[in-house]
């Protein structure tokens, strides 16, 4: 039997009005996409401005172009003249952690524009695994307005045509021997955890989970093949994985049934794997750095930021159907010089 079509394919076909979806359909709309973000950043980013003026925006037509477009470093974020809105349209500001910098703090700002697309991507990700009927305990941080968690609860609900899921969320401080008791009390279905509290979870009795929990989304740290395979016997339950960062809008990609790579948020993201010296665009099958540009009207926008993580890109078909490229696994953060991996990548890791 198939596994079900990821429903991020009618999702793309819809936000890229395109009467056929296919690979290379995709690649020109992000291009011709490209062009235009790019296009409207010389006169709202003089960061960008300054970096763009003397490229020819109309010879970007392939991924193999992308290579004229100079890379954003980490330190970039704390650059003046990134931010295209005003202060005051700034509905969240991230404070990223890093390590062995110093200077200005690294921050991305998010307007509500920004977040409702990172809202409606989470709403067609999430009916991957979960729709309407299915409660969903959430353990994820971020409650606050527009955090990861509260983002997840605005979601869950417009899964379907008529109501979705139901949101389902601890006490802020919870610890694993609560659970239990909330499982049955809200006949809980679904979880979104991030790896290192499944690890937690997974010492209390499995009977706590087993016949509940029918299917599982693992984000925010990477999720290990022996985690997923325990998790799996222990609990009867099929995991997903999903992938993004803060600079993605914390959404970037999900898996399908098939459980073969990242299907893509391709209409809001271009995602590269490039060359770590020359930042030229690697073929799919080739691991190299993935890099972030976001596409539309952003209030901190990204061109080509280099995230440090080590990735592929897999071809289509996916064994769902789905003609898309896919995320293969993100191995971890590159060494320096690009060699070689240093240490499991963090994935997104804000403040909540």
């Amino acid at each position: 039997m198939n596994p079900e079509r990821s429903p991020l394919d009618a999702w793309l076909t819809r936000r890229m009005d395109l009467p056929v979806l296919s690979g290379p359909a995709v690649a020109t709309w992000q291009m011709a996409e490209l062009r235009r973000t790019l296009a409207w950043l010389r006169g709202a980013s003089p960061f960008h401005a300054a970096r763009l003026r003397d490229i020819d925006l109309e010879a970007l037509r392939t991924q193999a172009d992308l290579a004229r477009l100079p890379r954003m470093e980490a330190g970039d974020l704390a650059a003046p003249g990134l931010l295209t809105v005003s202060q005051d349209a700034v509905a969240r500001v991230v404070s990223l952690n890093t390590s062995g910098t110093s200077g200005p703090a690294k921050r991305l700002y998010f307007s509500d524009a920004d977040l409702l697309r990172t809202l409606d991507f989470f709403a067609v990700g999430m009916s991957t695994l979960c729709g309407p009927g299915d409660a969903v305990l959430v353990l994820l941080p971020g409650r606050r307005e527009w955090g990861v968690a509260d983002l997840l609860v605005r979601a869950l609900p417009k899964l379907g045509p008529a109501d979705g899921a139901r949101a389902v969320l601890p006490p802020e401080n919870w610890t694993p021997e609560i659970l239990p008791a909330l499982l049955h009390a809200e006949a809980v279905t679904g979880l979104i955890a991030a790896p290192t509290q499944l690890r937690r979870l997974l010492s209390l009795p499995r009977e706590a989970f087993q016949g509940r929990i029918r299917t599982l989304l693992a984000s925010a740290e990477p999720l290990t093949d022996a985690l997923r395979v325990e998790i799996e016997a222990a609990w009867g339950c099929e995991v997903f994985d999903h992938w993004g960062m803060t600079e993605t809008g914390y959404g970037g990609g999900v898996e399908c049934a098939a459980h073969a790579g990242y299907h893509l948020r391709e209409a809001d993201l271009l995602l590269e794997v490039a060359d770590w010296a020359s930042g030229a665009p690697l073929p799919e099958g080739r691991r190299g750095e993935i890099l972030v540009t976001t596409l539309g009207g952003r209030a901190l926008p990204l061109v080509r930021h280099r995230t440090g993580d080590a990735g592929v890109m897999l071809p289509g078909p996916c064994a769902c159907g789905s003609p898309l490229r896919r995320l293969g696994p993100v191995a971890g953060r590159l060494r320096a010089d690009g060699h070689g991996i240093e240490q499991p990548n963090k994935g997104w890791v804000a403040k909540p």
